[in-house]
């Protein structure tokens, strides 16, 4: 009669348990960022103020309390910024009003999205300025609405009679 070595099933099989919170994380912050981006892309829009007046469009890709990370189309004669690694943006939510924040770059790179050549810039947010509490309030708002939203699928649903 033979003795086992003590361990169940066939030699050489590992089984692997499924941590279901860090499964469910992960698909929320898939979901975070999906909902993040069609947001940005269609409601807010993004712009650094450079030379006095004029305004570079910036699309957000990720944002968080800390920091955020945006893109801007690469333009090879008029690179972007020139002078700062501080940069002024403006977080329009209407046509005629918007956050006003100051970001430190930390850190670029180049991209390709959809055939097109972008900059991408990851920053600090600037606590110190007078909207940054705002701005952490949207952030805690996204990132709730991220968690919250339900794609319409065109029912009709009554809640509230």
């Amino acid at each position: 009669m033979s003795q086992g070595n003590g361990s169940s099933g066939s030699l050489g099989t590992t089984q692997q348990v499924v941590d279901f919170s860090e499964a469910r994380a992960q698909k929320l912050e898939e979901k975070r960022k999906n909902t993040e981006r069609i947001f940005f892309k269609n409601l807010l829009s993004v712009y650094s103020v450079v030379e006095g007046s004029s305004l570079v469009p910036i699309e957000f890709i990720d944002l968080s309390e800390e920091g955020c990370a945006f893109q801007i189309a690469y333009d090879p004669t008029s690179p972007w910024p020139k002078d700062s690694n501080q940069v002024p943006l403006r977080v329009y939510f209407t046509q005629n009003t918007y956050l006003e924040l100051r970001v430190n770059i930390k850190n670029t790179k180049s991209v390709i999205e959809n055939n097109r050549r972008y900059v991408r810039y990851g920053c600090e947010v600037d606590s110190s300025t007078r909207s940054f509490e705002a701005y952490a309030q949207f952030v805690r708002f996204m990132r709730s609405y991220a968690e919250h939203a339900h794609k319409d699928l065109g029912k009709s649903t009554v809640f509230y009679l």
